[in-house]
């Protein structure tokens, strides 16, 4: 499990830092000390961060908008995903329909995938920030909206 955490953190989050004093002095308590930082709440972002709080890591993950996936606020412009939602399989072999559920983030909760929000195979883009919003809501991540780390 650890390597596997490392592995994510390492190679799909460029943005992780290591242990971050966030808007505070040095002389506030340790409350907003963090050993992971996570920048983005889109799907990778939560998805570290979910994976972050089933270790019991100390992180927090950035947003420099006001809700998670704002990417998708604008793009793709057609504003269709073009990944499917492939909730039809066939099957009830659940490893098999994550495969082909190409939208939904992985947890241990068998309820929070994507169809919760849309059963279109090409699902309109806005449901898809309503989705990263539910799973970050529902499964507490620590997410903080509105902090821009740049410039």
């Amino acid at each position: 499990m650890d390597r596997l955490l490392l592995l994510l953190l390492l190679f799909l989050l460029p943005g992780l830092i290591g242990s971050v004093l966030i808007d505070k002095p040095a002389d506030q308590p340790a409350a907003d000390r963090y050993d992971y930082c996570v920048l983005g709440a889109g799907p990778a972002g939560l998805q570290a961060g979910h994976f972050l709080a089933r270790a019991r890591r100390n992180y927090v993950i950035l947003e420099r908008n006001s809700g998670p996936g704002s990417f998708f606020n604008i793009y793709p412009r057609h504003r269709k995903l073009i990944s499917i939602n492939k909730i039809y399989t066939g099957r009830r072999n659940r490893e098999f329909n994550l495969r082909h559920d190409w939208n939904s983030l992985l947890s241990d909760r068998p309820d929070l995938l994507f169809q919760r929000i849309s059963r279109d195979l090409y699902p309109h883009a806005d449901a898809y920030p309503r989705y990263l919003r539910l799973f970050a809501e529902e499964l507490g991540l620590a997410v903080r909206y509105g902090v821009d780390v740049g410039r």
